[in-house]
């Protein structure tokens, strides 16, 4: 592409190339049907000529996908479907032939979900992009794949080949899942001495709670732990690389308070990690949930299909108190999987991190304030007036 072009990802589904001098339109397409519940709401990348987008919509009852197009003329290189469609035709290609065997019932006619609506990194030197896939349609397993089973791309992270969207490697956070544990939270690429060895790895705290570190040549799990309270999953076993869920994960028989929440432990609100001091700060969200199945569940492209009774909600607030909800600045070690400090917010959603080359991380809270914290320690350094003010004057 001549010149400098801005690519932006429009809410209807359209993929715009735009020239950055004049604002003109240089290219434009359709990435989505128009005449299903798609959305764009994340940033498309620009990766070795091509851009690549995905989408949202997974509650209206949508299949997920990721495309790349080419960034000189906006034509569709490839589509990398992350969940399987109707069995009874071709599949587009040989991987979802593999997933379809991790889905039971008629899980085409619900649309199984799996948007890739945002997170999405690319390793130039391995030349592998990874995207995040994000819950399935409708949430609760037993409502699109009767039978169980992993269905597979949901709630997982991919390698992708950039020039042909070939599947490398895959890794699932949460089998099968059942609570809306999406896992298009940030994905980071760092280079990690463990145990004396320099790694390449991928690092995500997705939203089931738990801190994943994985190595980024070849999905292998290197460790995951919990950055916050969950008590779907006791931990992660290392030789399955399988959370092992608990009794009180499962409320197809009873309703249940379950930690997190479908706000998760981490959502989108940016994550940072410094170099100078191995860290990683994440905003996170301890809130707890009430699940209770929707026995009369009916699948509908007009409304959420969520197939949990939202209706039982306030009776289930009455009978089953949880506690307050939360929300921290964590500063997390992804090496010795722990946390090194951390400081609570008045309310849960927060905004995002960013850490700088100084001992410093700006955060954004409720409240419409912005704290400046040192990077090493939880001292809080003054709100937006006196950051802003000390700003002016240098």
């Amino acid at each position: 592409m001549e010149g400098s072009s801005l690519c932006i990802g429009a809410l209807d589904g359209r993929l715009i190339a735009v020239d950055a001098e004049t604002g003109e339109a240089v290219w434009e397409v359709q990435t989505t049907d128009p005449e299903k519940p798609y959305t764009i709401t994340g940033a498309p990348r620009v990766v070795e000529g091509k851009v690549i987008i995905g989408n949202g919509g997974a509650e209206y009852g949508v299949r997920g996908y990721v495309s790349a197009y080419d960034a000189e003329i906006g034509e569709e290189v490839w589509r990398f479907f992350t969940v399987p469609g109707d069995p009874s035709l071709p599949f587009e290609h040989p991987e979802m032939a593999t997933a379809a065997e991790t889905w039971t019932g008629e899980w085409w006619e619900v649309g199984s979900g799996g948007t890739v609506w945002d997170s999405m990194a690319y390793d130039p030197d391995l030349k592998l992009l990874y995207v995040g896939v994000g819950n399935g349609a409708p949430w609760t397993r037993i409502h699109r794949s009767l039978g169980g089973g992993d269905n597979l791309y949901l709630s997982s992270i991919i390698a992708l080949r950039p020039e042909t969207g070939e599947l490398v490697w895959h890794y699932q956070t949460t089998p099968g899942d059942n609570w809306d544990y999406t896992a298009v939270q940030h994905i980071m690429l760092a280079d990690l001495e463990i145990e004396g060895v320099t790694r390449q790895v991928l690092m995500q705290a997705p939203k089931n709670g738990f801190f994943y570190v994985l190595d980024r040549a070849s999905g292998e799990l290197i460790s995951a732990e919990k950055y916050i309270v969950a008590n779907w999953a006791s931990h992660v076993d290392m030789t399955t690389g399988r959370p092992v869920e608990t009794s009180d994960s499962m409320f197809d028989d009873q309703p249940k308070v379950i930690l997190p929440s479908p706000a998760g432990g981490h959502n989108w609100h940016p994550m940072a990690f410094n170099i100078d001091t191995g860290l990683v700060y994440i905003p996170t969200l301890d809130v707890p949930f009430h699940y209770s199945l929707d026995e009369n569940f009916q699948y509908d492209t007009r409304t959420w299909n969520l197939g949990i009774s939202t209706s039982a909600l306030p009776d289930l607030l009455v009978e089953m108190p949880a506690p307050p909800s939360r929300g921290f600045l964590k500063a997390w070690d992804p090496v010795a999987q722990r946390e090194v400090w951390s400081v609570e917010h008045p309310g849960a959603f927060n905004g995002g991190v960013l850490a700088t080359e100084a001992t410093l991380c700006f955060k954004a809270h409720l409240m419409g304030v912005l704290r400046l914290m040192r990077r090493t320690q939880r001292t809080r350094c003054g709100n937006s007036q006196s950051i802003l003010e000390s700003l002016r004057h240098r």
